[in-house]
């Protein structure tokens, strides 16, 4: 994975799509693109997901 690449991802039971902000060992910061109001509010709509969660979205 690579920042500024687009991921599908899960967090708390939910799907989301997002873009990769920065890389750590075993997770990824996530810009998140299709934000709940949660997720906007309480985490100023970025979210860091372990990189098992993630899978990269193919453009076609």
């Amino acid at each position: 994975m690579e920042v500024n690449s687009k991921v599908n991802f899960d967090w708390q039971g939910s799907q989301f799509e997002g873009i990769i902000e920065k890389e750590y060992e075993n997770s990824v910061l996530v810009s998140v693109l299709n934000p709940t109001s949660e997720v906007k509010e309480k985490y100023l709509g970025r979210v860091v997901v372990s990189k098992k969660t993630c899978q990269p979205l193919i453009s076609i």
